[in-house]
């Protein structure tokens, strides 16, 4: 499974690298305290258990961002790429 946060990896604390507009290259990170970078996701998050979205944090968000997109898909899953899910609205900055 591979979360992307404007195409990140998996990797929990794998930057992802966009580029903004102008061509600007971005650094956000996405990470979960659920598990840890390139580590299997504990089975409460799947459908082999609760079937729960693990907790996610971003952070450097480019200034200016209204809200964040997060596709989750899986390009090793058996009968090709797979989308776990797909959200959007997500707020850029952390409710505090």
């Amino acid at each position: 499974m591979v979360p992307a946060l404007f195409f990140c990896s998996c990797k929990s604390s794998e930057p992802a690298h966009a580029p903004a507009k102008g061509g600007t290259q971005m650094d956000i990170k996405l990470t979960s305290s659920a598990f840890k970078e390139g580590a299997m996701i504990p089975a409460k998050y799947t459908c082999d258990g609760a079937d729960s979205s693990p907790p996610l944090q971003w952070e450097a968000v480019p200034e200016g961002a209204k809200s964040i997109a997060l596709i989750c898909d899986d390009p090793d899953a058996p009968m090709g790429t797979w989308v776990h899910w797909v959200l959007f609205n997500l707020p850029a900055r952390p409710h505090r």
